[in-house]
């Protein structure tokens, strides 16, 4: 199919569409060379345990710096393009713009108004502060889960529906989306690693692998029944939601009209509301059900009784889910990739506009990101007890660490708290009312509490050792429900909406 967007002018914006491609184009692959180079240093530091060389040191932070400065020109340009799109969006109304206008609109679309530029960003924030963090204490062992994270989340910016820039919606059409939302992912940033400090706290001071091991397969377990939902545990029937391309016309893209993959949406009988539709995956359902009774067992036997038999029981129940579950991931991989035409029953009614054919696809499956990050947590804890003496020989002193936890999430807490004051008046701005118990803003006032709970434990009253550390934990879980499971809709519909992919 081709064609011009509404409001074509002729040439002189033909070059202008031409120039936003380009640059999209070189970021796409500046965004992979960032990926490639952040898994060399991954590499590299998790060499860095196994075999302590200076050498590995400079290798794994030169890697880990160089992707940052490759991560940073990418943003770059994704935020240049951005102001690009926002002045061909005005000019197509017949706008005519000042040099202040054209500035405006050049910055005034930052590079994480959608939840893949979101991943993207926060990725960035993440290595920006650790590089930090190294620079200045040298702890180099939090580089591993600092650029596994940073991995995780743009893998999982891959599997997002919608990746393209459109210009901001009005309520988002403001100056206090650079400081509100900036402020907010890099006060996230800041408690990832405060919180991959805290793990690494518990583990070197002798918390049992017996505790780490019935937490994680617990927490794996409720993930999986909550990604599988009820069908899986009451039927062994796993359900994903079928993909469907349509074209966009706010730009072009080698001549064409630029095709997205969109999750399927119905319309639900007596109400207005699109939702996604689901069809089963055959096969997958018995390994990710499988996965889920073998987390459970695990963290049964490790919580019920530690001795060294049922530990090492606890740890055989756990690998056992990790093969199950590994299995069931490739396999749901498999499926959708291979992925036949879906015939949707003649009952099934519509969202307006959408259109077949119908079949899975990776980048409308948010599913498959998810189940993946149950896969390397489970992953990195059977690496974890495996390797423990190692990797607690590595670490630096305790109270070392229990001091970065505190000065980093000191640093990062009143980030948040400044970010959902400037949120408040920027709603006001936008909605009429400073709060509204909207879910986002219900979770970041949540988030801002558990950590405000950890700082008054920690400077009023006075606890140190594990049960801070372990606060610090719980209270990422917390991050990140407010980053992902509120924009993905796990709450309920609300006004922030922009960050549903």
């Amino acid at each position: 199919m081709t064609g011009r967007p509404l409001g074509y002018n002729g040439g002189v914006e033909e070059v202008s569409l031409g120039s936003v491609e380009g640059l999209l184009s070189f970021g796409a692959a500046l965004r992979v060379a960032a990926i490639g180079t952040y898994a060399a240093a991954f590499v590299s530091y998790a060499a860095r345990l196994a075999v302590q060389k200076l050498k590995l040191d400079r290798a794994a932070t030169a890697l880990a710096a160089l992707g940052v400065a490759t991560h940073t020109a990418y943003l770059v340009t994704r935020w240049i393009a951005a102001g690009q799109i926002e002045i061909l969006a005005r000019e197509r109304t017949g706008d005519v713009l000042s040099g202040y206008d054209r500035f405006w609109f050049m910055v005034s679309h930052p590079p994480y108004t959608n939840l893949f530029d979101a991943l993207n960003f926060v990725a960035w924030a993440m290595m920006v502060c650790y590089l930090i963090i190294e620079r200045k204490w040298g702890l180099r062992v939090v580089g591993v889960l600092a650029v596994a994270l940073a991995l995780v989340a743009m893998g999982e910016a891959s599997l997002v529906t919608d990746k393209q820039i459109e210009p901001l919606v009005p309520a988002l059409q403001s100056y206090w989306i650079l400081i509100h939302v900036g402020m907010l992912f890099v006060s996230y940033s800041l408690f990832t690693l405060g919180a991959a400090c805290a793990l690494l706290y518990l583990v070197r001071t002798g918390t049992p692998t017996a505790l780490l091991g019935g937490v994680q397969a617990a927490v794996a377990a409720l993930l999986l029944s909550l990604i599988g939902g009820v069908k899986l545990l009451t039927q062994a029937t796993f359900e994903m939601a079928p993909g469907w391309q349509h074209q966009i016309q706010s730009r072009l893209h080698a001549g064409k009209l630029l095709d997205v993959t969109t999750a399927v949406h119905v319309m639900v009988q007596g109400s207005e509301k699109a939702v996604k539709f689901l069809t089963p995956v055959s096969g997958v359902g018995p390994f990710l059900l499988a996965a889920v009774l073998l987390f459970i067992a695990g963290a049964i036997v490790y919580f019920r009784r530690r001795e060294e038999g049922t530990s090492a029981l606890g740890y055989r129940l756990i690998l056992s889910g990790f093969a199950a579950l590994t299995f069931g991931l490739l396999l749901l991989v498999y499926r959708i990739v291979n992925s036949p035409e879906i015939i949707l029953p003649a009952e099934v009614q519509l969202a307006p506009g959408e259109h077949g054919p119908f079949k899975l696809s990776l980048a409308s499956n948010y599913a498959l990101g998810l189940i993946a990050l149950v896969w390397g947590s489970t992953l990195g804890f059977l690496l974890t007890a495996l390797f423990r003496d190692r990797i607690a020989e590595s670490l630096p002193d305790p109270r070392k660490l229990e001091d970065i936890t505190y000065r980093v999430i000191i640093a990062g807490w009143p980030l948040l708290t400044i970010g959902i004051v400037m949120g408040g008046m920027w709603a006001n701005e936008a909605w009429g009312r400073f709060w509204g118990w909207d879910p986002k803003e219900t979770w970041a006032l949540i988030t801002w509490v558990v950590y405000a709970g950890y700082l008054h434990t920690r400077i009023t009253m006075g606890w140190s050792g594990r049960r801070p550390a372990a606060i610090a934990v719980f209270a990422f879980a917390v991050v990140v429900f407010t980053f992902m499971g509120v924009n993905l809709g796990l709450t309920g519909e609300g006004l922030h909406t922009y960050g549903a992919g």
